[in-house]
């Protein structure tokens, strides 16, 4: 099951309280984000929601991005406390991106359904604050960001309804120059599509992902790449693997002749194989992944022989009793799943998004039965709460 598929329908009501306590044996302070103390660890580290997507400057500066009940969720990592932002505006985020410890964007839109506007929020060190973007078409959302400094982040998505609505849309970019945000020129697929995330290493490369079509799981989408030059947006040729649909959700580039994308392609027989593939300065190519029902939801890199990709296994989806997480690690030669953390869960444990920070510093964020957060962390040898 694929999170941007599924309806939100988070409530509070049936949600056990936590007490609020300290994760990772840290002591419990205010954080960088304002919240009212630590995220509650039950043992796993959970509050009512779920996050999309995780981004980081250093071991002690990491922001989780996501939604709850009735607003956006912003989660703050400040070395020893997770704290929740009350700086959460309606609707929802589904990027986040770091510059420095005074630099970062979140992104995603005001609606789950239709209609739904762009959503933009910005950290400057003390707070985040919403920030206006171009208002397209009737509805339109964001679902990935990307900045390199104060002067230059991406984001994209759709122009089309929020992603609780199986529909058609045509792929949206826009750019921030440090003082406004712009909508960007590129040659829209004719079949349309979307965008679901953008990684950059200059202000004159960058990449956008996505799949051309509609959001419905397999119905002949092909994976849609796109490439920044400095001076336009360009579309670049994808190796679809045969099948029923491409879907790219995550890229990260290394640098201008190293960058990965991964998603998943749905089978002939509708099974979804894990999609990874690797741009080399020249030429995009798939790289062979681990057997096995998985949906990749996001990658990050922090070297050349040292790249994850974090997303959920899909057995809930094909008439298996659970989804699980799942984590892969690229060591410069071949993929290998690692052992993560599987909360108890009716359904449902998934990350949705990962940052590289350093080899032994790796974060993940995501669900457990689409109603709370689930964090994870990678120390260098094992996944822990």
């Amino acid at each position: 099951m694929s999170a941007i598929l599924a309806v939100a329908v988070l409530a509070r009501a049936g949600v056990s309280p936590l007490a609020y306590t300290c994760g990772s044996g840290g002591s419990c302070g205010s954080g960088s984000g304002g919240g009212p103390g630590c995220v509650p660890a039950s043992p796993y580290l959970s509050t009512a929601g779920r996050l999309y997507d995780v981004a980081g400057t250093s071991g002690s500066d990491v922001w989780a991005v996501g939604l709850e009940s009735a607003s956006s969720l912003i989660m703050h990592w400040d070395g020893s406390c997770w704290t929740v932002s009350p700086e959460s505006p309606a609707g929802y985020l589904q990027a986040v991106s770091a510059v420095s410890a005074d630099d970062a964007w979140a992104v995603g839109g005001t609606s789950w359904g239709n209609p739904s506007r762009t959503l933009a929020m910005h950290w400057d060190g003390t707070s985040w604050t919403r920030v206006a973007t171009p208002v397209q078409g009737g509805s339109a959302i964001f679902a990935g960001v990307a900045a390199t400094s104060a002067a230059n982040a991406w984001a994209v998505g759709s122009i089309g309804p929020g992603p609780g609505v199986a529909a058609s849309g045509s792929p949206l970019i826009e750019h921030w120059n440090g003082t406004a945000w712009s909508a960007q020129p590129f040659a829209v697929p004719v079949a349309g599509g979307q965008l679901v995330s953008v990684a950059a290493t200059s202000a004159d490369d960058a990449w956008a992902v996505g799949h051309t079509g509609d959001n419905r799981k397999s119905a002949g989408q092909a994976a849609l790449i796109e490439h920044w030059n400095g001076t336009a947006w360009r579309r670049v040729h994808s190796p679809d693997p045969a099948g029923r649909g491409n879907f790219l959700q995550g890229v990260t580039a290394i640098t201008a002749d190293d960058a990965w994308a991964v998603g998943y392609t749905v089978t002939g027989s509708g099974v979804y194989h894990a999609l990874t593939m690797h741009w080399d300065g020249s030429t995009w190519s798939v790289v062979t992944s681990p057997a096995g029902d998985i949906n990749l939801r996001g990658v990050s890199a922090s070297s050349a022989d040292d790249v994850w990709a974090a997303g959920l296994t899909d057995e809930c989806g094909h008439g298996g009793s659970r989804c699980t997480t799942v984590a892969m690690h690229w060591d410069g030669s071949s993929w290998t799943v690692t052992s993560t953390l599987n909360p108890a869960s009716s359904s449902v444990d998934a990350l949705l998004g990962v940052a590289d920070i350093g080899g032994d510093d790796v974060w993940t964020a995501g669900t457990v039965d689409w109603e709370s957060t689930l964090i994870e962390h990678y120390n260098g040898s094992t996944w822990r709460d």
